[in-house]
């Protein structure tokens, strides 16, 4: 009996020793158990690092452990054989228990073998192991429950545990704080879940968990709650229901994360959508969004009015040509239906993330841009003709006009100057309206749709004569070419004054001109640059082809400075200004023949 006494009390201290709340105290409150079991003289923590075994000292004195052998084992009791250091220190025996979770041992000694029966020492033994088991496992279940509100915290995500028969429900402190409320403040009966729920969603929200406790699938909703501060915030909960062994529902229980951002955002972007769409139906031009192989995906009413059908779905290029999908002004495009179009067309690429590879093309009818610029052309061509009037009245007719007084009384000098002014001044403003454009003559620009014509009331005698030389040869062939009558026959009759010019031809036009030269091989051709069919630039080249030896002289009406350079470059030998006197004439040509 007294045996079994003795076993009791060892067990009551065990249990005793079993219930601190550290290892540190159950260490200490160890110690009087084993001294109880039999003389234990010290114990020991004996931890293992990088330096080899270190002794924290417990009770008694320490003992040297540099001769000490530790077992390799994980966890449990370990039997431990004294060094001869520990034997002559008065150690008999030695029993270890290893700390679960950590690097150190409990090391007990006696000075003896343990008197008491050795089933009683591994029952106590066996309990402070256990007790130091209960310690960790408390400790690592701390430390699971302190990671798990953390990560609960980051993710703005709850858990419960709703137990139906007793109506007590666990909620995880995160869930507390996401209802706004201090964790663990209430117990979250489902009454007071419900007031809680935004009164327009509690019906739902019941039907959902009825519909739930009815079929034992999983469910899964959004809902509002409203926060003690009356703030609305939205969750995204999950939950499933498990039954009893007669199929009774006894426990509900799930997980809950605040969404209230991202709701937030969409209902945001669906109102933008909402308003972009608005803006995309009320604006005037048509537009398209393509995606990436130019299948239109969307299409406002506007685009559909115009090709005549709703495009969603056709290609691009039952529309539009190829080349003018990255855009352009004026082209020329289609209606579903095959009915021409003229649209400007203008692209851009959708750069928002979900709408990747997406393009969106404007088009636009061109009749009516193309209009208004055609009437601006027609004004701004009003405005150049109104200014040409005004030109010629002030720098032409005037001086026509004091010419003709002039020879009316005589003074034909007077009137020679006045025509000398006036052919100055015709020429400066074809300069003035040349100008405005930038752009250099070039062959065919001067051909004219009409001969030049002067009206004459009655031919002189001298316009009617044929041949006023009489039979004396002439020394040189000269072709007369200018669509002005007037001018080839006053040409024609002081050259044919002159003893050593013969005019064997005339040509009122370029083309003219090239096959009179070929035909009648002159010596001299006198050329106009503005003239019909072909002007002289175009055909000066043709005529040296024609006749590689002749010379030509150019008469132009315009200035010297406008193309006397693409004259002289196209195979003119000389460049005169019309106006100038015969004299000048006659002197310019007998000096390019004698260079022949």
């Amino acid at each position: 009996m007294a045996r079994d006494s003795e076993a009791g009390q060892l067990l009551a201290i065990a249990q005793q020793a079993a219930g601190a709340s550290r290892a540190d105290d159950l260490i200490a409150a160890s110690l009087p158990l084993l001294r109880e079991i039999g003389g234990a003289t010290t114990a020991l923590v004996v931890a293992r690092s990088s330096e080899g075994l270190v002794v924290r000292v417990r009770e008694g004195e320490p003992l040297p452990v540099d001769e000490l052998d530790l077992p390799e084992t994980n966890s449990g009791l370990v039997d431990v054989v004294p060094p001869a250091s520990w034997v002559a220190a008065g150690v008999g025996s030695a029993r270890g228990i290893r700390l679960p979770g950590h690097s150190g041992t409990l090391l007990v000694a006696w000075t003896a073998e343990p008197p008491v029966d050795q089933e009683v020492l591994d029952t106590a033994t066996a309990v402070v192991h256990g007790a130091l088991a209960r310690l960790d496992a408390e400790e690592q279940l701390a430390d699971l429950v302190l990671r798990v509100d953390n990560a609960q915290h980051l993710a703005g995500m709850g858990d419960y545990d709703w137990h139906i028969p007793t109506d007590t429900n666990r909620w995880s402190d995160e869930l507390f704080r996401i209802y706004g409320h201090e964790p663990q403040s209430f117990n979250a009966t489902y009454e007071m879940f419900l007031s809680n729920i935004h009164p327009d969603d509690r019906e739902r929200i019941q039907g959902i968990h009825q519909q739930a406790y009815a079929s034992g699938e999983p469910y899964q909703m959004i809902e509002r709650i409203v926060r003690p501060d009356g703030e609305v915030r939205y969750l995204s909960s999950n939950g499933e229901v498990i039954m009893d062994a007669d199929g009774k529902p006894v426990r509900m229980r799930g997980t809950c994360i605040d969404v209230t951002e991202r709701i937030l955002a969409e209902h945001e972007t669906e109102r933008a959508a909402e308003r972009f769409g608005g803006l995309v139906e009320s604006s005037p031009d048509a537009i398209l969004v393509l995606d990436s192989r130019s299948t239109i995906l969307q299409a406002n009413g506007k685009a559909a009015a115009m090709l005549g059908a709703d495009p969603t779905g056709h290609s691009l290029d039952e529309i539009l040509p190829p080349e003018a999908w990255t855009g352009g002004e004026g082209v020329d495009a289609k209606t579903l239906q095959g009915e021409p179009l003229t649209l400007d067309v203008i692209t851009a690429g959708l750069t928002e993330s979900s709408h990747e590879g997406r393009t969106a093309v404007f088009l636009q009818d061109a009749l009516p841009r193309l209009e208004r610029e055609a009437m601006a052309i027609r004004l701004g061509e009003s405005h150049q003709r109104r200014r040409q009037a005004l030109e010629i009245n002030d720098n032409v007719v005037q001086g026509l006009t004091s010419a003709v007084y002039s020879l009316e009384q005589d003074d034909v000098l007077q009137a020679g100057s006045f025509l000398q002014r006036t052919l100055s001044a015709a020429r400066n403003m074809m300069d003035d309206l040349l100008e405005p454009s930038g752009e250099e003559l070039h062959p065919g620009d001067l051909v004219r749709s009409s001969a030049a014509n002067l009206d004459r009331t009655a031919p002189s005698e001298e316009t009617t004569t044929q041949d006023t030389r009489g039979t004396q040869p002439s020394t040189h062939r000269v072709l007369i070419v200018d669509d002005a009558e007037d001018i080839r026959m006053l040409l024609r009759m002081k050259l044919d004054r002159h003893g050593d010019l013969d005019v064997v031809g005339e040509a009122a036009d370029g083309i003219d001109a090239v096959d009179q030269a070929r035909a009648l091989q002159p010596h001299l051709v006198l050329l106009d640059m503005a003239m019909p069919r072909m002007d002289g630039l175009q055909a000066l080249p043709l005529i040296r082809e024609a006749v590689p030896d002749v010379r030509v002289i150019v008469l132009s009406g315009f200035n010297q400075g406008t193309l006397e350079r693409e004259a002289l470059a196209a195979g003119a030998d000389r460049y005169l200004v019309k106006g100038g006197s015969m004299r000048e004439l006659l002197e310019v040509i007998a000096s390019v023949l004698d260079s022949a």
